[in-house]
C-alpha cells in the first residue's frame, strides 16, 4: 500500500508539473528595452534602464517589507528576483516558482485603496514568496533533488488551496498597514450579501465556484475564512499547515490533518462554523441600520449583473455600463426601467466611463501589436446622436477621462513609464495635450470631474497619509485639499449644483456623501445594506449603484429623503477581524521613513542570462502537448521569460527505443524563433523468409518469421512565427504568419537490413493564421461571433526524398444560437497532397468524428455543431469530482475523399473516391477533479455512421489551464 501511495503521488507530481510549473511565461517586453539590475540583501531587481531612480525606491520598499512580511508564518525566505514590467498598462503582480521569481506591473489603476500601489504589491506578493519558500525549505531533499523548483510549485498546487494562498496574502497586507482590503467594504460586501440574502453555499461551491450563482472570488472568501480561523485559533495554525505540507508531501490531506489537530475539525466543517458566526454579526449590523428610502430601477432583472458608471439624463432615463455573467460588458440606457443597448466597447479601464450631453467618453486597454507587456490605453469618444466614435491615443497611459461642460476639452489621469502622475487636459477635437499638472510629492489622482464653468477639476488624491478630496484650478495650476487624508476609502466624485457627491467607506459600508462647496458641509446621503457607489444627480434625484447578492443594481433616492447625517458625527469604522490579525504580527510598516541607501546597479545582459535551469524530472515532459513520458528532462527559462529550453531523453515504450531531444524557443525579438533537434533510434519489424534446403541446394520448405530491426533517425526543425494583435473594441484579432523548416535523416545501424531503403528529406511549411472573435462572457461556451482562417502550404525542396506537397485551408465560423450562451460553429476544410515516396505529410484538416483517418490525395471536410448548456448542477461526487456545468454539442460531419492506390512497381493501380458522414452528440461535464485548482472537462462522444450503420464512442478529457 505504501508503494502504491508513493507511486500515485509521484505520478501526480509529474503530471501536475506540466500544468502548474512548466514554462509559465506572462509574455514579452519590447525587445528594444535595455535592462539593468540591482541587488539588495534579499532581492535582485531587474528593470528597464530609464526606471533607474524609481528602482532604488522599490528596493527600499521591499527591504522594509521583508522585515515584517514573514513573521506570522515563521519563515524568512531566501533571495528572489523581481522583474519590473514598466511599459505595461495592466496593474498586477505575481510570484512563480519554476523559475522562481516575482513579476510586478507598477502602473497603478483607478480602483486602489488608500495605499501606494508599489507598497500594496510588495506586501502581497512577498507573502506569496514566504509561502512558497517555506514549502520548498520543509520538503524532503529527495524531492527537490529529483524535480528542482517545480517540486514546490506542484506541492502547493496540489495541496494548498488558492483561497488560503490569496487569503493569507490579503491578511498580511491588512495586518501590516492601516488600510488593506480587509478594511475595504467593497471587498468585504460580496460574501456578506451572499450569506444574508441567499444563505451559505456548500464548501465545494464556495471554493470552486459556480456557473449558476455568483460566488465571490478566492481573495474575498479566502480573507474571511483564513482570517476567521486565525482569529479563533491563533496565527500558529497556518504556519503549522504550511510546514506539514512541505514536510509530508506524500500524505493524502496534510491541510486537514493539521486543522484537526489544532481545531478538532476539517476545513469542510470549519467553514460553516466560522461563517455562521459572521452571519450573526452581519444580520445584527443590518438590523440596526436606518436605511434611506431608495428604490430600485428595473426590478425585473434578478440575474447577477453589475450596473456601474451611472449617468442620469433625466428622472426617467439613465445610462450605465452593464456587465453580466452571460454577456460581455455593454453601455446601456434604461428609460422608465426598460433597458436597451447603446454601444459595446472594448475592455473598459476601471472607473473610466462618463457622459456629457450627447457624448460618452471612456478609456480602453488595447494590446501592442506584438509585445504583451507594452499594452496601452486609448480614449474613446462616442456620439450618442450621430452614432460615431473617435479614438484618441497618447504616448502615456490615460485613465478616467471626463469631458468639460462646454464640450471643448477633456481631463484625464496621466501616467508615464516612470510612474509620474499628472492631471492633464486635452483638446477634445484633436486629442492634443493642452495642460499637465502634478503635485510636489507626486500624489496619485483618481476620477476627476469638472465644475460648471470648466475652470476647476475635483479629484480624489492619494499620498502617504491616505486619500483626500482635492481641487485644481486649471487657470493658475493651484491645488487645494478639501478634506484631510484618511485611510478609509473615498472615490468617484461627481459635481452637481455646487455640491460634490462621492463614495465613502467611513461607516463600514460604502455610501454616497456630499460636500457643499460653498459651506464645506459634509453629510451622508444614502444608507444601504451592503454598498452604494457611482452617484449621479438630476432633477432632485440621486441615482446610484446599489449592491445586493445579485450585483450592483440602479437605485434612485429623492434628495429630500437623504439621510443628511454630518460626516463629523460619524465614527470611522474599525474592523474587528483586521485588528485581531494585526495584533498577531510584528507591527505596522512605516514607509514614511526615508532610506538613504544607494544600491549599486549594473547592466543586465540578456545574452549572458539566456539559460536558467530551474527544474528537472525523471521523466520526459513535453511542454507543448502537456504529456509525460518515460525518460529525463532538464528545463530552463530565463527570468525575463523570453527564452525557454528543454533538454531530455524520451523513451518510447511501444518501440522500446529512445531519443535525445533539445527544444529551444526565443521570443525576445520581433519574430519568435524555435529550434528542435532529436536523435535516436526507431524500431519496426519485417517479414523474413527462411528456406530449408536439401543437400543439393533445393528448397524443401519455407517459413516466414517476423524480425525486429531498427534505424537511426535525426530530426531538425527551425520555426519562425510573428503573432500580431489588432484587438479593436469588442473583438480580438490575431494574425500570425509562420515559416518552418524540417530536416529528417534516416540511416542504417547494425540491425538495419540492407534491403531497407533509407535517406533524408527536407520540408518547408508556410502558414498564415487569422482570427477575429468577439470577447466571451463567463457563461459562453464558444464565441457568439467570430471567424478563424488557417492557410498553409508544405513542400519538400529538392535534394533527398521527394515527399510531395500539401496545400490546406480551414476555417471556423461562429454564430449565436437560439438562446443565451448557445452557439453555432461551422467548420470547412480543404486539402490536396501529393507524394512520390512512401512517406507523405500528415493531414492538416479535421477528419469526420467517428472515423479513423486514411490516406488520400484530396479531401473536403465540413462540420457543424450546435453547442448549448444543459444545466448547472453544482453537484459534488464526494471529493472525487465537483460538477459545475453539463453541456452538449449536437454535430454533423461530412467529408469527400479522393485518392489513388499504387502497385508495387509504383504504377497507378486504381483511383477511388468516398463519402464519409457522421452525426451525433457530445455530453460534457465541466468541473474540478480531486478538488484541484485547474478545471477539467470530462465527457463522452457518440458518433453514428449512417453509411456503415455503426455507432462509435469516444471518451473526452481536457484541462483548462487558462482559467487558473
Amino acid at each position: 500500500m505504501r508503494f502504491l501511495k508513493i507511486s500515485f503521488i509521484l505520478c501526480l507530481l509529474l503530471t501536475q508539473s506540466v500544468s502548474f510549473a512548466q514554462y509559465f511565461s506572462t509574455g514579452d517586453d519590447p525587445g528594444s528595452i535595455k535592462w539593468r539590475e540591482l541587488r539588495t540583501e534579499n532581492f535582485q531587481l531587474i528593470y528597464p534602464e530609464e526606471y533607474e531612480e524609481k528602482a532604488q525606491s522599490v528596493a527600499h520598499i521591499f527591504e522594509k517589507v521583508y522585515d515584517y512580511g514573514y513573521h506570522s508564518l515563521k519563515h524568512a525566505p531566501r533571495k528572489i528576483s523581481i522583474i519590473l514590467h514598466t511599459h505595461a498598462v495592466k496593474s498586477n503582480g505575481l510570484v512563480a516558482w519554476s523559475p522562481k521569481r516575482m513579476e510586478l506591473f507598477p502602473t497603478p489603476n483607478q480602483k486602489l485603496y488608500a495605499q501606494d500601489w508599489i507598497e500594496q504589491l510588495a506586501i502581497h506578493e512577498f507573502r506569496h514568496v514566504v509561502q512558497m519558500d517555506k514549502i520548498q525549505d520543509n520538503m524532503p531533499g529527495i524531492l527537490n533533488a529529483m524535480f528542482g523548483e517545480q517540486a514546490a510549485a506542484v506541492v502547493v498546487g496540489a495541496y494548498l488551496p488558492f483561497w488560503f494562498l490569496e487569503g493569507d496574502a490579503v491578511m498580511t497586507e491588512t495586518s501590516l498597514t492601516k488600510t488593506g482590503r480587509g478594511r475595504l467594504p467593497s471587498f468585504l460586501m460580496e460574501n456578506k450579501a451572499l450569506a444574508i440574502e441567499k444563505g451559505l453555499p456548500s464548501y465545494d461551491k464556495i471554493t470552486m465556484g459556480s456557473y449558476k450563482d455568483f460566488i465571490p472570488n478566492r481573495y474575498r472568501f479566502g480573507y474571511w475564512f483564513t482570517g476567521g480561523i486565525r482569529q479563533e485559533y491563533g496565527s500558529k495554525v497556518w504556519s503549522d499547515v504550511v510546514s506539514k505540507i512541505g514536510q509530508k508531501p506524500l500524505s493524502i490531506n496534510p491541510l486537514n490533518s493539521v486543522l484537526k489537530e489544532t481545531t478538532g475539525n476539517t476545513k469542510e466543517r470549519l467553514y460553516p462554523e466560522i461563517f455562521k458566526n459572521y452571519l450573526k454579526n452581519w444580520e445584527l449590523e443590518i438590523a440596526l441600520l436606518s436605511k434611506t428610502n431608495h428604490k430600485q430601477v428595473a426590478l425585473k432583472n434578478n440575474i447577477y449583473s453589475n450596473y456601474t458608471y451611472i449617468s442620469a439624463l433625466s428622472d426617467s432615463s439613465v445610462i450605465a455600463y452593464k456587465e453580466s455573467r452571460r454577456d460581455i460588458g455593454r453601455i446601456v440606457q434604461l428609460v422608465n426601467g426598460e433597458e436597451s443597448p447603446i454601444y459595446t466597447p472594448g475592455k473598459v479601464a476601471g472607473e473610466s466611463l462618463s457622459q456629457n450631453g450627447d457624448l460618452l467618453i471612456w478609456a480602453e486597454n488595447r494590446p501592442d501589436i506584438r509585445w504583451t507587456h507594452a499594452d496601452r490605453s486609448v480614449v474613446v469618444v462616442y456620439d450618442l446622436d450621430k452614432k460615431t466614435k473617435k479614438v484618441i491615443q497618447s504616448e502615456n497611459t490615460l485613465f478616467s477621462p471626463v469631458i468639460s461642460f462646454n464640450n471643448d476639452v477633456f481631463a484625464a489621469v496621466e501616467i508615464d513609464h516612470l510612474n509620474n502622475y499628472y492631471l492633464s487636459v486635452f483638446d477634445l477635437e484633436s486629442g492634443h495635450l493642452i495642460q499637465q499638472f502634478e503635485t510636489d510629492e507626486n500624489d496619485y489622482f483618481f476620477t476627476p470631474c469638472w465644475n460648471k464653468n470648466g475652470e476647476t477639476l475635483y479629484f480624489i488624491g492619494l499620498n502617504a497619509k491616505g486619500k483626500y478630496i482635492g481641487s485644481l484650478n486649471t487657470k493658475n495650476g493651484k491645488f487645494t485639499k478639501l478634506t484631510s487624508s484618511n485611510y478609509f476609502d473615498i472615490r468617484n466624485p461627481e459635481f452637481h449644483d455646487d455640491k460634490l457627491y462621492y463614495t465613502s467607506s467611513k461607516t463600514g459600508i460604502d455610501n454616497i456623501f456630499s460636500i457643499d462647496l460653498k459651506t464645506g458641509k459634509d453629510v451622508q446621503i444614502t444608507s444601504t445594506a451592503f454598498g452604494a457607489d457611482y452617484a449621479s444627480v438630476v432633477d432632485g434625484n440621486l441615482f446610484f449603484s446599489n449592491y445586493s447578492s445579485n450585483g450592483y443594481k440602479i437605485s434612485v433616492l429623492k434628495l429630500n429623503d437623504a439621510l443628511g447625517k454630518p460626516s463629523d458625527d460619524i465614527e470611522t469604522k474599525t474592523y474587528e477581524l483586521a485588528e485581531t490579525l494585526a495584533s498577531q504580527e510584528k507591527g505596522l510598516i512605516n514607509f514614511a521613513i526615508a532610506d538613504s541607501t544607494q544600491y549599486e546597479t549594473k547592466p543586465y545582459r540578456k545574452l549572458a542570462h539566456l539559460f536558467n535551469f530551474h527544474s528537472w524530472a525523471p521523466a520526459y515532459i513535453n511542454a507543448n502537448d502537456y504529456e509525460v513520458r518515460p525518460g529525463i528532462s532538464f528545463m530552463s527559462q530565463n527570468k525575463l521569460g523570453t527564452a525557454s529550453t528543454n533538454l531530455g531523453y524520451e523513451y518510447d515504450i511501444t518501440e522500446e527505443v529512445g531519443k535525445y531531444k533539445v527544444d529551444f524557443e526565443y521570443s525576445g525579438l520581433f519574430p519568435i524563433f524555435n529550434a528542435q533537434v532529436a536523435f535516436g533510434k526507431r524500431k519496426s519489424k519485417y517479414y523474413q523468409v527462411i528456406n530449408t534446403l536439401d543437400r543439393f541446394g533445393s528448397v524443401i520448405s519455407s517459413d516466414t518469421t517476423l524480425q525486429n530491426y531498427s534505424w537511426n533517425e535525426l530530426e531538425l526543425e527551425l520555426d519562425m512565427r510573428i503573432p500580431l494583435y489588432f484587438n479593436q473594441g469588442k473583438y480580438t484579432q490575431v494574425l500570425q504568419p509562420e515559416i518552418r523548416y524540417s530536416y529528417t535523416k534516416l540511416s542504417h545501424n547494425a540491425t538495419t537490413p540492407d534491403g531497407i531503403s533509407l535517406g533524408y528529406y527536407h520540408s518547408m511549411l508556410y502558414r498564415m493564421y487569422f482570427h477575429n472573435r468577439i470577447r466571451q462572457s463567463e457563461l459562453d461556451i464558444i464565441p457568439k461571433w467570430g471567424q478563424v482562417f488557417d492557410l498553409l502550404y508544405q513542400n519538400s525542396p529538392s535534394g533527398g526524398l521527394d515527399i510531395g506537397d500539401l496545400k490546406a485551408f480551414q476555417s471556423y465560423l461562429y454564430f449565436p444560437g437560439l438562446m443565451h450562451n448557445h452557439g453555432i460553429k461551422i467548420y470547412n476544410g480543404f486539402q490536396t497532397k501529393s507524394s512520390d515516396a512512401g512517406v507523405s505529410f500528415s493531414d492538416a484538416i479535421k477528419y469526420p468524428r467517428g472515423f479513423n483517418s486514411s490516406p488520400s490525395n484530396e479531401m473536403y471536410s465540413f462540420g457543424i455543431d450546435y453547442v448549448l448548456p444543459i444545466g448547472y448542477p453544482d453537484l459534488s461526487f464526494g471529493k472525487l469530482f465537483y460538477l459545475k456545468r453539463l453541456r452538449t454539442s449536437l454535430f454533423y460531419d461530412h467529408a469527400n475523399q479522393r485518392g489513388a492506390i499504387y502497385n508495387e512497381n509504383g504504377s497507378l493501380g486504381m483511383s477511388y473516391s468516398k463519402v464519409l458522414n457522421s452525426f451525433g452528440a457530445e455530453l460534457t461535464g465541466d468541473g474540478h477533479l480531486l478538488r484541484l485548482v485547474a478545471p477539467v472537462s470530462i465527457g463522452l462522444r457518440g458518433a453514428y455512421l449512417p453509411d456503415y450503420q455503426e455507432i462509435n464512442f469516444e471518451f473526452l478529457f481536457s484541462i483548462n489551464l487558462d482559467s487558473i
